[in-house]
């Protein structure tokens, strides 16, 4: 007689520690260029270099890590050709993801983007910081593509998701009504969504991204020049 089947508990401490490098990595705690060092992590953490190597493997995938051949796992640099990239293929996929919201999402699956832009109201302007505007901000893109319903879209977006939450943390030169225009764009993107009007939708997405890379272009060919392509 086959024996049963054992049900194994889901093993959660690479989970954890890759939490704990990434938010180090997102908080500045690790800086640009920074080699990760895999015993002193270990040590910190007080685990295995076992899951110190998966939790850098996973942060490899999500672009916040590089690995080079002679000097081990570094914090990404952040270049304007990596912002390029990153930006060309956020604005492909959110193109997407507003066409399949207009055509998929409920009121249900649109209820967390009000929620959010709810909450950002409830914050007194005098304690938000840019930290807690770009987490808002991650949180109500994350509920967009989750109202799309199209699941590899969604596994693309969690790809890049760490590498953007990054890029809204670096933005300088940002307007002095950022915080109600932050609003207002956003609020302009769920009606424009709930309208089921995807030509507008689209252009609506075109025109908020292209605004934030603008910025972030601005900041990074001012803080670190690079060469033209």
């Amino acid at each position: 007689m086959t024996p049963p089947l054992q049900r194994r508990e889901r093993r959660v401490l690479t989970d954890d520690v890759a939490d704990a490098l990434r938010e180090a990595i997102l908080s500045g705690r690790f800086k640009r260029g920074e080699r990760l060092i895999e015993d002193e992590l270990a040590e910190s953490l007080n685990v295995s270099r076992g899951p110190i190597r998966q939790a850098i493997f996973r942060l490899q995938q999500e672009g916040l890590v590089v690995h080079e051949t002679h000097r081990g796992a570094t914090v990404a640099q952040i270049s304007l050709h990596d912002a390029n990239e990153i930006y060309s293929l956020r604005k492909a996929l959110e193109k997407l993801a507003v066409t399949e919201a207009c055509t998929h999402a409920t009121e249900s699956d649109l209820a967390p983007l009000e929620a959010i832009l709810l909450l950002f109201q409830s914050i007194p302007r005098s304690t938000m910081t840019r930290r807690r505007v770009a987490e808002l901000d991650i949180d109500f893109h994350d509920a967009l593509f989750r109202a799309a319903h199209h699941a590899r879209l969604y596994r693309a977006w969690e790809a890049l998701r760490s590498q953007i939450f990054v890029f809204l943390l670096l933005r300088d030169g940002l307007p002095e009504d950022y915080l109600t225009s932050w609003y207002h764009a956003h609020a302009g993107l769920l009606q424009v969504v709930r309208s089921r009007d995807a030509a507008a939708a689209l252009a609506c997405i075109e025109e908020h991204l292209d605004a934030a890379y603008g910025r972030l272009k601005e900041h990074l060919l001012a803080t670190e020049p690079t060469p033209a392509d």
